[in-house]
């Protein structure tokens, strides 16, 4: 599992499933600030199966945005 972690470090991109808990919100209102905040998605796969991830720099940047 440690492992996991270094890669998650790593990769430079962000599930909408992570940020709930580091934004302390539900799921649905990840969707909603992503949006309003103009953050990218990047789209993988298509239908059901494809995933959503967004830019890491870009929600880092947008949290230290909000938090100054």
């Amino acid at each position: 599992m440690a492992k996991h972690k270094e890669q998650e470090k790593l990769s430079p991109y962000v599930s909408p499933n992570e940020l709930p808990e580091r934004w302390r919100c539900g799921r649905s209102s990840v969707d909603r600030i992503a949006t309003r905040a103009g953050l990218k998605k990047l789209y993988l796969g298509e239908g059901k199966n494809g995933i959503v991830r967004f830019i890491r720099k870009e929600v880092e940047a947008y949290e230290a945005r909000i938090t100054n």
